[in-house]
């Protein structure tokens, strides 16, 4: 039997997606703080570690699931998995305390360069998390985060890692082009990602011709690996003929120039 598909448009998500990524860790009216939020698994590791701390007066029981991401018809596409599993799945966080989740890799290398996935940690009733752990049933969530993870295969690797003498310059990195797209009169930014990894697309603007047209200050969103995304442009951001797209791969990064395809 085939995986269930969950298909959700960006758009529906794109402020929650905001909220959780602009910062270097993730945290929400709930006092739950969440690090990292790039998390990744390489060839050789087994797993990655995820942290969950409680910084509010009360427990927290979080739910953490992992599920497989894809992209298609610009859309965000979901799926059930077991590649990757988190360990625990269910955990309660006290006041003050914090939590490792260990997302475990099972099985050999991914067919693919990079596999994606989301990690959803849901915070959920007390007793409903007991409750479910004991019969199954279906949870009430309280709050939602998403966190992205990416595993790669052997040769491919896309951040530094504290353990590896590495050359940032020999990075694996995501090849990008751009258009404006317009459908039934509305107008898309359109980037297609012609590369074996992801790229994260933030600080988006176009710069050119004496001006600068900002299209966001904060993270627009993911294009994964050999596929195209788009997002709605605003009334009024028209960019103009040779002006170019500049955006960031991280919020820290050096800015880029992406060409007009």
């Amino acid at each position: 039997m085939h995986s269930p598909l969950i298909y959700l448009h960006l758009a529906r998500w794109f402020p929650a997606f905001l909220l959780l990524f602009l910062c270097g860790s993730v945290q929400a009216a709930s006092t739950v703080l969440i690090w990292p939020i790039n998390p990744i698994i390489e060839a050789d590791q087994p797993a990655t570690a995820l942290w969950l701390e409680n910084r509010g007066k009360q427990p927290v029981t979080l739910q953490v699931r992992v599920l497989g991401w894809s992209q298609a018809d610009f859309r965000d596409v979901y799926r059930s998995q077991q590649a990757v599993v988190p360990s625990p799945p269910f955990v309660k966080v006290e006041a003050g305390s914090r939590q490792l989740v260990r997302l475990i890799r099972q099985g050999g290398q991914p067919a693919a360069p990079e596999d994606a996935y989301r990690v959803l940690i849901d915070e959920v009733p007390d007793a409903a998390g007991q409750a479910t752990e004991a019969s199954g049933l279906a949870l009430q969530f309280r709050m939602r985060y998403s966190v992205p993870l990416f595993v790669s295969a052997k040769g491919v690797w896309t951040q530094p890692r504290s353990d590896l003498d590495r050359d940032p310059a020999e990075a694996s990195q995501p090849k990008l082009t751009w258009r404006v797209q317009e459908e039934r009169g509305v107008r898309y930014l359109l980037v297609r990602n012609d590369s074996a990894v992801h790229a994260r697309l933030s600080h988006v603007r176009w710069e050119g011709k004496g001006r600068r047209l900002a299209l966001l200050d904060g993270l627009l969103g993911y294009v994964l690996a050999g596929q195209q995304m788009r997002w709605p442009l605003p009334p009024g951001v028209a960019p103009g003929v040779g002006m170019t797209l500049i955006l960031q791969l991280a919020d820290n990064d050096t800015p880029i120039s992406i060409p007009e395809y």
